[in-house]
């Protein structure tokens, strides 16, 4: 960690908040970046591809203390670490290496009317400086794949990853420090206050995973300096379940796609619409799968290492409101 980083960061109990880095060293960052994002446009494709598999080989030397991260933040299983937010991000470097030579070169165009007899073509340039505001759910696949993508188009970047999940961004800004210089990508840690102050900088392009309501306020700060913004925003994803359906098949995927990070995905199913011919069977297949994987009783399931936790008592206490709700309207838990 860089001398005055330590010194900018205060930091609070790890499962409240990492602190808010001070405005001056945030000013400060992204004024060093300037003068590198200019520079950065005349950048090769083999030195961004160079820099793209350092950020891989970094990754993976680092997926024993990202799976104990996880665990910490809110008890991931290792397979869930791996399968989706290590592999996503390795996919990523192996799609833009393989394409990035073409994604640069110019595109020749045909020469409208009162341009005749010239010659034009597109030249694809780096945005120049780049802002990455990570959540929570997934905190490694959502930040280091919009980071691959900032790279490989010669970008700089400041990346906000989540407080709710500070170990894990502990390790997230340490491999960014292992990897590239603070001039070109450097790692910012904090709440509200740094997001904020993040925001009203005059980035180029800002890149944010969260809910709707945020991201408005993204776009609206991204408004006053003219950046571009990727939002990446939750939804709806319900399901229809015929009377034709696999019922054992339609059960196991389902559930799959629901529990996977214990359901706090934004494309993870929130409905279901079921015939009402065979409702029942496929209430007993789901109950079924349930017990099947995670344990016969509430206490197996509890316990189980194949389940996430939710992330936050907060979101502890909406989800059992819910339920309360639920069961008062006349719903069964079995």
């Amino acid at each position: 960690m860089h001398g005055d980083t330590a010194a900018a960061l205060h930091v609070l109990s790890p499962r409240d908040a990492t602190g808010d880095a001070a405005p001056a060293y945030i000013d400060r960052l992204f004024a060093g970046q300037q003068a590198t994002a200019l520079a950065l446009r005349a950048s090769t494709a083999a030195q961004r591809i160079a820099k793209l598999n350092r950020l891989a080989d970094a990754l993976l030397a680092r997926r024993e203390a990202l799976y104990a991260a996880f665990a910490s933040d809110f008890s991931k299983p290792a397979a869930e670490v791996e399968s989706t937010e290590l592999l996503p991000v390795i996919e990523e470097v192996r799609h833009a290496v393989r394409h990035l030579r073409g994604w640069m070169k110019p595109t020749r165009v045909r020469a409208t009317w009162p341009t005749w007899g010239t010659h034009a073509r597109i030249q694809y340039q780096p945005r120049g400086r780049c802002l990455i505001l990570g959540p929570w759910n997934y905190p490694i696949n959502t930040v280091l794949c919009p980071l691959v993508s900032a790279v490989a188009a010669g970008n700089t970047v400041i990346v906000k990853p989540s407080e709710l999940t500070p170990a894990v961004s502990a390790v997230v800004a340490e491999l960014v420090a292992h990897v590239f210089t603070p001039d070109e990508v450097t790692v910012v840690q904090g709440g509200v206050a740094t997001a904020e102050h993040l925001l009203s900088l005059p980035f180029d392009h800002i890149f944010f995973t969260g809910s709707t309501a945020v991201g408005k306020l993204v776009m609206k700060a991204a408004a006053e300096h003219l950046a571009s913004v990727t939002l990446e925003l939750g939804g709806r994803s319900p399901v229809v379940i015929d009377e034709s359906a696999d019922l054992q098949q339609a059960a196991e995927t389902l559930l799959w796609g629901k529990l996977i990070n214990l359901g706090q995905s934004c494309v993870a199913p929130d409905h279901v619409y079921v015939h009402r011919s065979v409702r029942g069977r496929f209430v007993q297949a789901c109950v079924a799968v349930l017990r099947q994987r995670f344990g016969e009783d509430a206490a197996q399931q509890q316990a189980s290492s194949d389940l996430a936790r939710l992330i936050t008592h907060r979101h502890t206490d909406r989800i059992a409101r819910l339920l309360a709700q639920a069961q008062g309207g006349g719903a069964r838990s079995e």
